[in-house]
């Protein structure tokens, strides 16, 4: 049944919405696909003509039709075997939303829902495996001393970019978090695959290579009644999101001989627009009570609580679907955008930060935002420090990644 579904679907396939990049060949420019949620652990390098045939694959065209419309653009003929052997690359890749996919999904989603902990899924990739290798790692990231008061520390914003890439920003904010003497640290990450609803908290422990990060299951069942409903949708997001598993690294190297320090992990993923929008789950007025929420859960909890928001900033490049060049003078623009949102961030200017991001977001793709937004929401009025700042470049200026930390005391 699920072949004869799958084959019909194939004859109007439907490409999945994963990562496509820009990529060297031997010969000639290529893109590599592959699947940020990994329920495909296999990656295909085409062509660029390639890949403009999958982006007719829109569950609507047949294959015949998409070499049709392929013709129509560009004056070349693609040969129907041709086609179907590119489908078929696709389909055993699991790159196609079809039946056969759908059942690959439902068994990780069901097999990750039964574990008792959640795993980590990007050890031996971004991070060593190895613990000692990694401790020396976030032990060097952490290197010095707090330039922060610990005591009026309320939250640090650090990025969520590759460990390898960032790794050591992270840790700059962490070393200012260590001596805090909080001991629930709430992380605000983005969630990248979240779709069902716009937050999601997991109540299972991290495991990492250094020991587990544990956490609250009290807090999360506080929040909800607070919330009024759910805040543990779609699980699931949590199972390959990195924003929240790179800091886990950090509270269970700083952590791991206190078992009474916990984490909130929260993935959290809304518009700019949100408030004009009357979608029944992302609306701002939800968004905001959830927010509401959230603070009241800290305060009444008696315990000494420090909010973490794992973002990166702008996102801009042939990777993001832009076509511009990234010159002197855009990178220039970026940087400007980038800091003055980090001043808003700095004055606790609610107001000012969405002004701007609703200005600029279209342009820059600040994923961030939700995160930023529900943190300055919840500590009140307080004052900012940026620790350091860092536009990423890939390749040969093709794409931008930008992402700051910074302390946040009140």
């Amino acid at each position: 049944m699920i072949d004869n579904e799958t084959a019909l679907m194939n004859e109007y396939p439907l490409f999945r919405n994963v990562m496509a990049v820009p990529a060297d060949g031997e010969e000639k420019r290529m893109v590599a696909i592959y699947d940020p949620e990994n329920y495909s652990d296999q990656s295909l390098m085409v062509s660029a003509t390639a890949f403009y045939l999958i982006t007719l694959m829109d569950g609507v065209r047949s294959v015949e039709q998409i070499g049709d419309e392929f013709f129509r653009i560009s004056g070349q003929r693609v040969g129907i075997n041709d086609l179907r052997g590119l489908v078929k690359s696709l389909d055993d890749a699991l790159l196609l939303d079809n039946e056969r996919f759908r059942v690959r999904k439902e068994a990780a989603v069901k097999e990750f829902l039964a574990l008792p902990t959640r795993p980590s899924a990007l050890a031996g990739n971004s991070y060593p495996a190895d613990s000692a290798e990694l401790a020396k790692a976030l032990d060097a990231s952490m290197a010095g001393e707090p330039v922060t008061d610990p005591s009026l520390l309320r939250a640090i914003v650090v990025p969520h970019i590759d460990f390898r890439v960032g790794g050591d920003m992270m840790g700059a904010g962490w070393r200012e978090a260590a001596k805090s003497g909080a001991d629930i640290f709430v992380i605000l990450g983005v969630g990248h695959s979240l779709m069902e609803d716009f937050v999601s908290c997991l109540d299972k422990d991290f495991d990492t290579p250094l020991g587990p990060m544990r956490v609250n299951s009290q807090f999360i069942t506080k929040l909800a009644d607070n919330f009024g409903e759910s805040v543990c949708a779609q699980l699931n997001a949590h199972r390959n999101e990195h924003s929240i598993e790179f800091q886990s690294l950090f509270m269970a190297r700083l952590f791991s001989e206190r078992p009474d320090v916990t984490a909130v992990p929260i993935l959290l993923s809304f518009p700019e627009t949100v408030w004009e929008t009357d979608h029944p789950k992302f609306n701002g007025a939800r968004v905001e009570r959830f927010v509401q929420a959230l603070k009241k859960t800290a305060e009444e909890c008696g315990r000494k609580v420090m909010f973490v928001a794992s973002v990166d900033f702008s996102h801009i490049g042939h990777r993001f679907g832009d076509d511009h060049a990234l010159d002197e003078t855009e990178l220039a623009r970026i940087e400007s955008d980038d800091m003055q949102l980090i001043e808003r961030i700095n004055d606790s200017d609610i107001a000012g930060f969405i002004e701007k991001i609703q200005k600029v977001n279209v342009s820059n793709k600040v994923c961030g935002f939700p995160a930023l937004f529900t943190m300055l929401g919840v500590v009140g009025k307080t004052k900012g420090r940026l620790l350091g700042y860092r536009q990423n470049m890939e390749g040969e200026r093709e794409n931008v990644v930008t992402f700051a930390t910074m302390t946040v005391s009140g």
